[in-house]
């Protein structure tokens, strides 16, 4: 009994160190992603008529959509997002961005 006590914290070490570059490069680039994610939404729910309210989806990095109620109380329906920082956070739509310059920013960071 002594000996599994001694045994498995040495075999439970062994295997946490074991983790491949790949592994390593891997969890980074999701902690990574996480990170962007979390600070987009609190960039674009800071815009939000009704911040509690909002539902995102298909988010990646700092774009995605987002659907949140509106000055009526109704969900407005999804739009798609580009948060930039916390001034510059655009909709599809608005009329911050032409239609053509925020479908080629987009193309071009959020793919």
């Amino acid at each position: 009994m002594q000996k599994l006590i001694v045994v498995v914290p040495i075999f439970l070490l062994l295997a946490a160190c074991g983790q491949s570059e790949d592994d390593k490069a891997r969890n980074k680039a999701e902690m990574t992603e996480i990170r962007s994610q979390r600070v987009a939404r609190e960039f674009v729910t800071g815009v939000l008529k009704d911040p509690e309210s909002a539902e995102f989806r298909n988010q990646k990095g700092f774009c995605g959509e987002v659907n949140s109620k509106n000055s009526f109380g109704g969900y407005a329906g999804f739009k798609r997002f580009i948060a930039a920082t916390k001034e510059m956070v655009v909709f599809a739509g608005d009329d911050r961005m032409t239609s053509s310059d925020f479908e080629q920013a987009w193309s071009q960071f959020c793919h």
